[in-house]
């Protein structure tokens, strides 16, 4: 039997937070999606009061008993593995998961293991699917996409190098503080963009501006990275997934990505729009060749973000996963 028409128009996707850009039409329109339960008021930090469980933990029950309240019956796919623990801790049992985002070994790794069981999951990394499968789970990796909705790349002074660094999650901050260390005993024009959750800051002299923004909005985020000439991901050494939807934002936006080279980023790097970071270089040299590559190159950025990280794209790969696992 053909896996398409096997699988065909049989999974409730539930999610957190609001339709934005379409999204639900993208997944509504997938061959294997018949249709989506979303909570729309989810917090969209994933924390409430600084706490994940007051924020991620209680928006995943709140979308699963929204699932009962529906009476939808199943099979569903869970788009954050929380809600993929709750739907089953509520007696769902057919129900498959999109990312782990937790290290093996982990409390949060231990409790989903637990919970999820032999749950079907899709992860954006393969080092996760790896740890799932050796813990004796059933996992597949896909690259991860996404469609924001997030504005082309705005050219300004081509004088001024802009770097932008975005998310909280897995982020090298003593990374960060060498790039910054670089940029305040240069004298190359520069500006530094963080934004991550702490407290907001600022620096400059007659050559360098350095903004910790703290926390901004979605629109905000992708506005920002569209002002930017590269976007550096300096990030931590482990298992997890981490820095895909800044690197997915940024292609769309027609701006190339240099990353720290992690095991987390396999994949995603292929040398010319995402690049690694070389340890023995300066930094400040290698995001001024990103950039410069990026000044004749918007086209061909969008273009490899539409064919392999656009939302379509992923949701065409999740979709043969699951059929190849479920």
């Amino acid at each position: 039997m053909n896996e398409k028409k096997k699988h065909s128009r049989e999974l409730t996707l539930v999610a957190l937070g609001r339709d934005s850009s379409g999204h639900d039409a993208y997944w509504r329109d997938a061959w294997f999606i018949a249709g989506v339960t979303r909570l729309a008021i989810a917090a969209p930090s994933g924390r409430r009061r600084g706490s994940r469980i007051f924020g991620l933990g209680l928006d995943a029950g709140l979308v699963a008993m929204k699932v009962l309240f529906t009476a939808r019956r199943g099979p569903f796919l869970a788009s954050n593995p929380w809600v993929g623990a709750a739907l089953k801790l509520l007696g769902r049992r057919d129900v498959s998961v999109t990312g782990i985002y937790a290290s093996r070994g982990s409390r949060s790794f231990t409790i989903l293991r637990r919970i999820l069981r032999s749950a079907p999951v899709v992860t954006t990394v393969a080092l996760e699917a790896e740890a799932w499968v050796a813990e004796g789970g059933i996992a597949t990796p896909v690259l991860y996409g996404n469609t924001f909705g997030y504005p082309v790349h705005e050219e300004a002074d081509s004088s001024v190098l802009r770097i932008f660094i975005g998310g909280s999650s897995d982020r090298d901050y003593a990374c960060i503080s060498k790039l910054e260390a670089e940029l305040r005993s240069s004298s190359r024009k520069s500006e530094l963009i963080v934004v991550a959750d702490e407290a907001p800051s600022n620096w400059s002299n007659d050559f360098a501006t350095i903004q910790h923004t703290g926390r901004i909005s979605a629109q905000e985020f992708g506005d920002r990275i569209a002002k930017s000439d590269v976007v550096f991901l300096p990030l931590l050494q482990n298992g997890r997934a981490a820095g895909h939807m800044v690197t997915v934002g940024a292609l769309e936006s027609g701006v190339p990505v240099v990353s720290t080279d992690t095991p987390g980023m396999q994949g995603y790097v292929d040398g010319r729009f995402v690049r690694y970071s070389n340890d023995d270089e300066a930094l400040l040299d290698q995001l001024e060749v990103a950039a410069e590559f990026g000044k004749s190159n918007r086209g061909a950025i969008r273009d490899y973000w539409m064919s392999k990280f656009s939302l379509s794209a992923y949701i065409s790969r999740v979709g043969a996963a699951l059929a190849s696992i479920r």
